[in-house]
Protein backbone atom coordinates (compact mmCIF):
# COMPACT_ATOMS: atom_id res chain seq x y z
CA UNK A 1 0.00 0.00 0.00
CA UNK A 2 2.85 2.44 -0.29
CA UNK A 3 4.54 3.88 -3.41
CA UNK A 4 7.97 2.50 -5.20
CA UNK A 5 9.83 5.07 -3.13
CA UNK A 6 8.21 4.12 -0.12
CA UNK A 7 9.30 0.81 -1.00
CA UNK A 8 13.05 1.33 -2.08
CA UNK A 9 13.82 4.37 0.18
CA UNK A 10 16.85 2.55 2.85
CA UNK A 11 18.85 3.62 5.89
CA UNK A 12 22.11 5.41 3.95
CA UNK A 13 25.33 4.27 4.89
CA UNK A 14 26.29 7.98 5.77
CA UNK A 15 23.69 7.63 8.56
CA UNK A 16 24.71 4.28 9.87
CA UNK A 17 27.92 5.50 9.83
CA UNK A 18 26.85 8.72 12.13
CA UNK A 19 24.47 6.39 14.45
CA UNK A 20 27.60 4.36 14.95
CA UNK A 21 30.02 7.31 16.24
CA UNK A 22 28.11 8.46 19.02
CA UNK A 23 28.68 5.23 20.26
CA UNK A 24 32.13 5.02 19.89
CA UNK A 25 35.42 6.90 20.93
CA UNK A 26 36.82 7.97 17.71
CA UNK A 27 34.36 9.04 14.57
CA UNK A 28 35.78 8.85 11.12
CA UNK A 29 32.55 8.59 9.77
CA UNK A 30 30.70 12.08 9.65
CA UNK A 31 30.12 14.09 7.63
CA UNK A 32 29.76 17.33 10.01
CA UNK A 33 31.97 20.16 9.94
CA UNK A 34 34.69 20.44 12.70
CA UNK A 35 32.40 21.90 15.46
CA UNK A 36 35.57 23.26 17.63
CA UNK A 37 35.67 25.96 14.16
CA UNK A 38 32.14 26.78 14.17
CA UNK A 39 31.53 30.35 15.00
CA UNK A 40 29.20 29.86 17.86
CA UNK A 41 29.27 33.63 18.92
CA UNK A 42 29.12 35.33 15.94
CA UNK A 43 25.66 33.16 15.25
CA UNK A 44 24.61 33.55 18.77
CA UNK A 45 24.94 36.96 17.98
CA UNK A 46 23.49 37.31 14.64
CA UNK A 47 20.56 35.79 16.03
CA UNK A 48 20.41 38.90 18.57
CA UNK A 49 20.99 41.32 16.35
CA UNK A 50 18.23 40.50 13.66
CA UNK A 51 15.30 40.03 16.27
CA UNK A 52 16.24 43.24 17.71
CA UNK A 53 15.92 44.93 14.05
CA UNK A 54 13.36 43.44 12.94
CA UNK A 55 11.41 41.88 15.13
CA UNK A 56 8.68 39.74 14.59
CA UNK A 57 9.12 39.58 10.68
CA UNK A 58 11.95 36.82 11.38
CA UNK A 59 9.45 34.42 12.43
CA UNK A 60 6.87 35.31 9.77
CA UNK A 61 6.01 32.46 7.11
CA UNK A 62 9.44 32.39 4.10
CA UNK A 63 8.99 34.11 0.88
CA UNK A 64 8.82 31.45 -2.05
CA UNK A 65 12.63 30.76 -3.25
CA UNK A 66 14.26 33.01 -0.18
CA UNK A 67 14.14 36.10 1.63
CA UNK A 68 15.65 39.43 -0.56
CA UNK A 69 17.83 40.26 2.02
CA UNK A 70 19.81 36.70 1.27
CA UNK A 71 19.63 36.95 -2.17
CA UNK A 72 21.40 40.24 -2.65
CA UNK A 73 24.00 39.16 -0.24
CA UNK A 74 24.92 36.01 -2.31
CA UNK A 75 24.63 37.95 -5.42
CA UNK A 76 26.77 40.42 -4.49
CA UNK A 77 29.06 39.15 -1.78
CA UNK A 78 29.44 35.11 -2.04
CA UNK A 79 29.00 34.59 -5.44
CA UNK A 80 32.07 36.87 -6.24
CA UNK A 81 34.07 35.00 -4.01
CA UNK A 82 33.24 31.47 -5.94
CA UNK A 83 34.04 32.99 -9.28
CA UNK A 84 30.37 33.41 -10.60
CA UNK A 85 27.76 35.93 -11.02
CA UNK A 86 23.69 35.80 -11.71
CA UNK A 87 20.53 37.90 -11.66
CA UNK A 88 18.86 37.68 -8.65
CA UNK A 89 16.27 36.21 -10.30
CA UNK A 90 18.21 33.16 -10.94
CA UNK A 91 18.73 32.50 -7.32
CA UNK A 92 16.52 30.19 -5.15
CA UNK A 93 17.69 29.65 -1.79
CA UNK A 94 16.78 26.19 -0.10
CA UNK A 95 17.16 24.51 3.30
CA UNK A 96 20.44 23.05 2.44
CA UNK A 97 22.23 21.55 -0.67
CA UNK A 98 20.21 18.29 0.53
CA UNK A 99 16.58 20.42 -0.08
CA UNK A 100 17.69 21.53 -3.42
CA UNK A 101 18.53 18.28 -4.76
CA UNK A 102 14.62 16.98 -4.01
CA UNK A 103 13.58 19.81 -5.76
CA UNK A 104 15.61 19.48 -8.91
CA UNK A 105 14.61 15.73 -9.20
CA UNK A 106 11.08 16.65 -8.41
CA UNK A 107 11.61 19.26 -11.25
CA UNK A 108 13.32 17.64 -13.68
CA UNK A 109 12.94 13.71 -13.47
CA UNK A 110 9.55 11.04 -14.15
CA UNK A 111 11.41 8.12 -15.03
CA UNK A 112 14.09 8.97 -16.72
CA UNK A 113 17.95 7.83 -17.49
CA UNK A 114 20.61 10.02 -15.98
CA UNK A 115 24.40 9.73 -15.46
CA UNK A 116 26.57 9.96 -12.50
CA UNK A 117 30.04 9.41 -10.96
CA UNK A 118 30.72 6.57 -10.00
CA UNK A 119 31.24 6.41 -7.06
CA UNK A 120 28.80 9.70 -6.15
CA UNK A 121 27.64 10.89 -3.00
CA UNK A 122 24.45 8.53 -1.85
CA UNK A 123 22.70 11.14 0.20
CA UNK A 124 21.93 13.60 -2.74
CA UNK A 125 21.83 10.82 -5.33
CA UNK A 126 18.87 9.44 -3.62
CA UNK A 127 16.52 12.04 -4.58
CA UNK A 128 17.24 11.69 -8.18
CA UNK A 129 17.46 7.75 -8.05
CA UNK A 130 14.70 7.35 -6.37
CA UNK A 131 12.90 9.25 -9.48
CA UNK A 132 14.96 7.39 -12.44
CA UNK A 133 14.53 4.64 -14.61
CA UNK A 134 17.68 3.90 -15.97
CA UNK A 135 21.26 5.45 -13.42
CA UNK A 136 24.47 5.10 -15.47
CA UNK A 137 27.70 5.11 -14.01
CA UNK A 138 30.59 7.00 -15.19
CA UNK A 139 34.02 6.19 -13.84
CA UNK A 140 36.01 8.69 -11.66
CA UNK A 141 39.78 9.01 -11.36
CA UNK A 142 41.97 11.52 -10.14
CA UNK A 143 40.92 14.28 -12.25
CA UNK A 144 37.45 13.93 -11.82
CA UNK A 145 34.31 11.78 -14.00
CA UNK A 146 35.99 10.44 -16.77
CA UNK A 147 35.02 12.75 -19.76
CA UNK A 148 35.43 9.81 -23.08
CA UNK A 149 33.65 7.24 -21.16
CA UNK A 150 30.86 9.68 -20.51
CA UNK A 151 31.01 10.74 -24.36
CA UNK A 152 30.83 7.20 -25.06
CA UNK A 153 28.25 6.74 -23.54
CA UNK A 154 26.16 9.96 -24.97
CA UNK A 155 26.64 8.37 -28.35
CA UNK A 156 24.30 5.53 -27.53
CA UNK A 157 22.07 6.62 -24.47
CA UNK A 158 19.85 10.12 -24.28
CA UNK A 159 20.22 10.84 -20.41
CA UNK A 160 18.36 14.23 -19.10
CA UNK A 161 20.73 14.86 -16.20
CA UNK A 162 24.33 14.68 -15.27
CA UNK A 163 25.22 14.52 -11.59
CA UNK A 164 28.58 15.40 -10.67
CA UNK A 165 30.33 16.94 -7.06
CA UNK A 166 33.42 18.76 -9.09
CA UNK A 167 35.69 19.97 -5.82
CA UNK A 168 36.12 18.23 -2.92
CA UNK A 169 34.54 14.81 -3.92
CA UNK A 170 32.55 12.90 -1.97
CA UNK A 171 33.53 10.47 -0.71
CA UNK A 172 36.74 10.55 -3.08
CA UNK A 173 38.48 13.99 -2.21
CA UNK A 174 39.58 14.47 -5.88
CA UNK A 175 39.16 17.62 -7.94
CA UNK A 176 37.64 18.39 -11.69
CA UNK A 177 40.03 19.38 -13.96
CA UNK A 178 39.27 22.32 -15.45
CA UNK A 179 39.55 20.87 -18.84
CA UNK A 180 36.93 18.35 -18.13
CA UNK A 181 34.96 20.83 -16.47
CA UNK A 182 34.74 22.74 -20.24
CA UNK A 183 34.59 19.23 -21.79
CA UNK A 184 31.10 18.54 -19.87
CA UNK A 185 29.53 21.84 -20.92
CA UNK A 186 30.22 21.30 -24.64
CA UNK A 187 28.82 17.20 -24.40
CA UNK A 188 26.25 19.04 -22.35
CA UNK A 189 25.34 21.23 -24.96
CA UNK A 190 25.89 19.12 -28.37
CA UNK A 191 23.98 16.17 -26.35
CA UNK A 192 21.27 18.20 -24.66
CA UNK A 193 21.02 17.24 -20.87
CA UNK A 194 21.63 19.19 -18.31
CA UNK A 195 24.48 19.35 -15.54
CA UNK A 196 23.82 19.12 -11.52
CA UNK A 197 26.99 20.80 -10.19
CA UNK A 198 26.66 19.93 -6.26
CA UNK A 199 29.41 21.98 -4.74
CA UNK A 200 28.95 22.64 -0.98
CA UNK A 201 32.86 22.54 -0.61
CA UNK A 202 34.15 25.64 -2.77
CA UNK A 203 33.96 27.89 0.50
CA UNK A 204 36.60 25.90 2.62
CA UNK A 205 38.12 24.09 -0.69
CA UNK A 206 41.09 26.82 -0.90
CA UNK A 207 42.68 27.28 -4.57
CA UNK A 208 39.99 25.12 -7.03
CA UNK A 209 39.62 25.41 -10.86
CA UNK A 210 36.54 27.80 -11.87
CA UNK A 211 33.11 26.40 -11.32
CA UNK A 212 31.64 24.48 -14.46
CA UNK A 213 28.49 26.85 -14.17
CA UNK A 214 31.67 29.86 -15.11
CA UNK A 215 31.66 28.07 -18.64
CA UNK A 216 28.24 27.88 -19.73
CA UNK A 217 26.08 29.74 -21.75
CA UNK A 218 23.21 28.30 -22.60
CA UNK A 219 21.50 27.34 -18.88
CA UNK A 220 22.64 23.73 -19.09
CA UNK A 221 24.53 23.98 -15.59
CA UNK A 222 22.80 24.41 -12.82
CA UNK A 223 24.70 25.26 -9.73
CA UNK A 224 24.03 23.68 -6.09
CA UNK A 225 25.60 25.40 -2.88
CA UNK A 226 25.30 25.33 0.85
CA UNK A 227 26.42 27.46 3.66
CA UNK A 228 26.70 24.38 6.11
CA UNK A 229 30.53 23.89 5.63
CA UNK A 230 31.64 27.58 5.76
CA UNK A 231 28.79 28.33 9.37
CA UNK A 232 27.36 25.71 10.14
CA UNK A 233 25.02 22.64 9.04
CA UNK A 234 22.09 23.00 11.07
CA UNK A 235 20.89 26.58 10.13
CA UNK A 236 20.03 24.51 6.63
CA UNK A 237 20.32 27.39 4.16
CA UNK A 238 21.57 26.62 0.78
CA UNK A 239 21.15 28.35 -2.69
CA UNK A 240 20.64 26.99 -6.37
CA UNK A 241 21.76 29.22 -9.91
CA UNK A 242 19.81 27.82 -12.43
CA UNK A 243 18.68 29.50 -15.54
CA UNK A 244 15.59 31.81 -14.84
CA UNK A 245 12.56 29.57 -16.15
CA UNK A 246 13.91 26.90 -13.68
CA UNK A 247 14.60 28.97 -10.94
CA UNK A 248 11.14 30.24 -11.06
CA UNK A 249 9.47 26.79 -11.40
CA UNK A 250 11.86 25.73 -8.37
CA UNK A 251 11.18 28.59 -6.05
CA UNK A 252 7.22 27.58 -6.55
CA UNK A 253 8.59 24.05 -5.19
CA UNK A 254 10.48 25.20 -2.06
CA UNK A 255 7.29 26.88 -1.13
CA UNK A 256 5.18 24.14 -1.17
CA UNK A 257 7.09 22.35 2.15
CA UNK A 258 8.04 25.94 3.70
CA UNK A 259 10.95 24.38 4.91
CA UNK A 260 13.58 26.97 4.99
CA UNK A 261 13.70 28.90 8.13
CA UNK A 262 13.14 32.85 7.34
CA UNK A 263 14.81 33.75 10.91
CA UNK A 264 17.90 31.18 9.40
CA UNK A 265 17.94 32.93 6.37
CA UNK A 266 18.10 36.63 8.14
CA UNK A 267 21.13 35.41 10.44
CA UNK A 268 23.46 34.22 7.23
CA UNK A 269 22.38 36.98 5.58
CA UNK A 270 23.64 38.97 8.28
CA UNK A 271 26.95 36.48 8.89
CA UNK A 272 27.55 37.56 5.04
CA UNK A 273 27.17 41.26 5.54
CA UNK A 274 30.04 41.40 8.46
CA UNK A 275 32.28 39.51 6.42
CA UNK A 276 32.22 36.25 8.68
CA UNK A 277 31.57 33.79 5.45
CA UNK A 278 34.12 35.46 3.50
CA UNK A 279 37.29 35.99 6.46
CA UNK A 280 36.86 31.79 7.34
CA UNK A 281 37.24 30.80 4.06
CA UNK A 282 41.06 30.50 3.87
CA UNK A 283 41.64 29.57 7.80
CA UNK A 284 38.83 26.41 7.24
CA UNK A 285 40.85 25.43 4.09
CA UNK A 286 44.24 25.58 5.78
CA UNK A 287 42.43 24.08 9.00
CA UNK A 288 41.14 20.78 6.94
CA UNK A 289 43.92 20.46 4.68
CA UNK A 290 46.27 19.90 7.91
CA UNK A 291 44.26 17.72 9.20
CA UNK A 292 43.70 15.50 5.75
CA UNK A 293 47.43 15.59 5.49
CA UNK A 294 48.03 13.89 9.28
CA UNK A 295 45.11 11.28 7.45
CA UNK A 296 46.74 10.43 4.97
CA UNK A 297 50.63 10.58 6.74
CA UNK A 298 49.12 7.91 9.27
CA UNK A 299 47.84 5.74 6.25
CA UNK A 300 50.68 5.73 4.70
CA UNK A 301 52.54 4.87 8.54
CA UNK A 302 50.67 1.93 8.81
CA UNK A 303 51.04 0.62 5.44
CA UNK A 304 47.69 1.86 3.63
CA UNK A 305 48.52 2.71 0.42
CA UNK A 306 46.02 2.39 -1.94
CA UNK A 307 43.98 5.75 -2.01
CA UNK A 308 44.01 8.99 -4.10
CA UNK A 309 45.71 11.84 -2.19
CA UNK A 310 42.56 14.42 -1.25
CA UNK A 311 43.08 17.80 -2.92
CA UNK A 312 40.88 19.41 -0.28
CA UNK A 313 37.72 19.22 1.71
CA UNK A 314 37.06 16.16 4.63
CA UNK A 315 37.14 12.59 2.80
CA UNK A 316 39.38 10.24 1.64
CA UNK A 317 38.21 7.02 0.11
CA UNK A 318 40.82 4.09 1.30
CA UNK A 319 41.01 0.62 -0.54
CA UNK A 320 41.43 -2.02 1.79
CA UNK A 321 41.72 -4.47 -0.48
CA UNK A 322 39.18 -7.10 1.84
CA UNK A 323 35.56 -6.79 2.82
CA UNK A 324 34.88 -2.84 4.35
CA UNK A 325 31.71 -4.24 5.86
CA UNK A 326 33.47 -6.63 7.88
CA UNK A 327 36.67 -4.41 8.90
CA UNK A 328 33.74 -1.52 9.88
CA UNK A 329 32.41 -4.65 12.34
CA UNK A 330 35.87 -5.40 14.06
CA UNK A 331 36.78 -1.27 14.04
CA UNK A 332 33.32 -0.52 16.35
CA UNK A 333 34.45 -2.97 18.66
CA UNK A 334 37.64 -0.77 19.23
CA UNK A 335 35.84 1.97 19.29
CA UNK A 336 36.28 3.48 15.86
CA UNK A 337 33.29 4.33 13.03
CA UNK A 338 33.68 4.83 9.51
CA UNK A 339 31.63 3.94 6.60
CA UNK A 340 32.07 1.47 4.40
CA UNK A 341 31.55 2.94 1.07
CA UNK A 342 30.00 0.47 -1.27
CA UNK A 343 26.46 1.91 -1.52
CA UNK A 344 28.22 5.27 -3.14
CA UNK A 345 29.18 3.13 -5.91
CA UNK A 346 26.52 1.68 -8.69
CA UNK A 347 29.20 -0.68 -9.41
CA UNK A 348 32.04 -1.96 -7.42
CA UNK A 349 33.12 -0.71 -4.05
CA UNK A 350 32.82 -3.58 -2.13
CA UNK A 351 36.37 -3.20 -0.61
CA UNK A 352 36.29 0.85 -0.07
CA UNK A 353 36.02 3.17 3.02
CA UNK A 354 35.84 6.46 3.73
CA UNK A 355 37.09 8.00 6.27
CA UNK A 356 36.18 11.65 7.72
CA UNK A 357 38.61 13.91 9.07
CA UNK A 358 36.13 16.35 9.73
CA UNK A 359 34.99 15.76 13.66
CA UNK A 360 38.13 14.44 15.00
CA UNK A 361 40.55 15.50 16.38
CA UNK A 362 44.88 15.57 15.17
CA UNK A 363 45.45 12.73 17.49
CA UNK A 364 42.30 10.90 17.30
CA UNK A 365 43.16 10.97 13.53
CA UNK A 366 46.39 8.92 14.45
CA UNK A 367 44.75 6.85 17.01
CA UNK A 368 41.82 6.04 14.53
CA UNK A 369 44.21 4.76 11.60
CA UNK A 370 46.18 2.66 13.71
CA UNK A 371 42.88 1.08 15.35
CA UNK A 372 41.42 0.96 11.63
CA UNK A 373 44.92 -1.87 11.17
CA UNK A 374 44.03 -3.58 14.29
CA UNK A 375 40.71 -4.17 12.82
CA UNK A 376 41.53 -4.89 9.27
CA UNK A 377 44.20 -7.77 10.95
CA UNK A 378 41.30 -8.99 12.32
CA UNK A 379 38.93 -9.23 9.63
Amino acid sequence: MVSRIGKEIELSPVELGSQTAKKVEINLASGTPDPRVMPLKEIKEAYEQVIDEYGSKVLFYPGAGGQEELIKEIKNIVLPSLDLSAKESEIVVTSGAQHAMELLAKYFLENDTIAVENPTFVETFTPLKLRSNVIVPISLDSNGINVDELEMLLKIVKIKLLYVIPNCHNPAGVNLCEERRKKLVELASKYDFYILEDDPYKPIAGSTPKPIKYFDKEGRVIYISSFSKIIAPGLRIGFVIAREDISQKLALLEQMDFSTSTINQYVVDRLIRKGIVTSRMKSLSEHYRKKMSILADSLQDEGFKDFNPPKCGFFLLLDLKKDSWKVFLEAVKLGLSFVPAKPFFLRGGETMARLSISVATEEQIVEGVKRLKKAWLNS
